[in-house]
């Protein structure tokens, strides 16, 4: 496979499918790793999707985004499209006082 970047500013315009979906999984992986470590996630919403529900007045609107033909005001029937995700518990390391938080990928030099 050839080298693909693992930070995205790079153009990847020249770079075939196989080697962009190859490299694709191998960060999909990488990232469901580092949340499992660090992040206990779970559904906004117990119901399955394409579950009906009512939503009465005063959901909570910064987890429940209404989309279609929204109009007036609560209560909303209408159906999961999807559950949404929160976090429930985060586990992140402390920080040594001489940590560069905006680093987000050290520069690399191979000796």
């Amino acid at each position: 496979m050839t080298r693909v970047s693992s930070i995205s500013s790079e153009d990847i315009a020249n770079y075939n499918d196989a080697d962009i979906g190859a490299a694709a999984r191998l960060v999909h992986d990488g990232c469901r790793a580092v949340l499992r470590e660090h992040f206990t996630i779970q559904p906004v919403r117990r119901e399955a999707e394409g579950s009906r529900l009512t939503l009465q007045e005063g959901f909570d609107a910064s987890a429940v985004r209404l989309t279609g033909n929204v109009v007036g005001k609560a209560p909303f029937t209408g159906t999961i499209s999807h559950r949404g995700w929160k976090v429930e518990d985060a586990r992140l390391p402390k920080l040594a006082p001489s940590h560069d938080a905006s680093i987000v990928a050290p520069a690399e030099v191979e000796l």
